[in-house]
């Protein structure tokens, strides 16, 4: 029981519902039960909030893997920490300590949500870029279904670099792919590499159908005077 995740879902789950028009292919990949990996591409700081959404109207509940500056955010930090979201320090010493709660977290039998671009894509055009091998790591050592996703239509509400849109009523679109077959040597960085690219040319794949069902809106922010 997380008290602080019910109170935040029951507080943003209706505002995403109105607020932006959803279109979501595939929620039946999701499975009912039992523990899952879904590896998402990164567009905009909204991506997690659609995660979210989608994982619950599969009726279950998100694990999200998040990097630790959210965690020293104090607008967010109480929600992530409250509700046993999954802290990730890379580049230090404690890095390993996500992958190990993520395990833990897929052998209770959870949904474990990924970005493995580690950050919003730099790509100009959004195109998914190279992904870290944590999500393969998970995959071959837990033995979990791997489930690429793909997103799109958040960067034309709150993107990166450029000027946010809050206007309600924006499409976002969802498509959950099948799980992946995947294989190999859970101590081999190449096998790593490999699924790693498997996935997320799978991604890529669902990313490029959704691209033309919502057009790139994204807006220069107005320069100071």
């Amino acid at each position: 029981m997380e008290p602080i995740y019910g109170l935040a879902k029951g507080i943003l789950k209706p505002w995403l519902k109105l607020w932006f028009r959803w279109s979501i292919e595939g929620l039946a990949n999701i499975p009912q039960n039992g523990p899952a990996i879904l590896a998402f591409n990164h567009i905009a700081y909204l991506d997690a909030f659609a995660a979210s959404y989608v994982v619950d109207a599969a009726g279950r509940r998100p694990r999200f893997l998040a990097k630790s500056d959210l965690f020293e955010d104090k607008r967010i930090a109480w929600i992530l920490k409250g509700s046993g979201q999954i802290k990730v320090q890379r580049g230090t010493r404690h890095a390993p300590v996500a992958l190990d709660d993520a395990y833990r977290a897929l052998e209770r039998g959870e949904i474990v949500v990924v970005f493995p671009e580690g950050t919003i894509t730099t790509d100009p055009d959004l195109y998914p870029m190279t992904g870290k091998t944590g999500v393969a790591r998970l995959a071959l050592v837990t033995g979990a279904p791997l489930i690429p996703c793909a997103l799109w239509g958040t960067a034309n509400v709150w993107p990166k670099g450029y000027a946010k849109r809050w206007r309600p009523r924006q499409d976002v679109v969802m498509r959950i792919g099948t799980p992946l077959e995947v294989s190999g040597d859970e101590r081999s960085t190449a096998d790593w590499r490999a699924v790693t690219a498997q996935v997320m040319d799978e991604v890529s794949v669902l990313v490029a159908g959704l691209r033309p069902a919502v057009p790139d809106k994204r807006r220069a922010k107005k320069s100071a005077a």
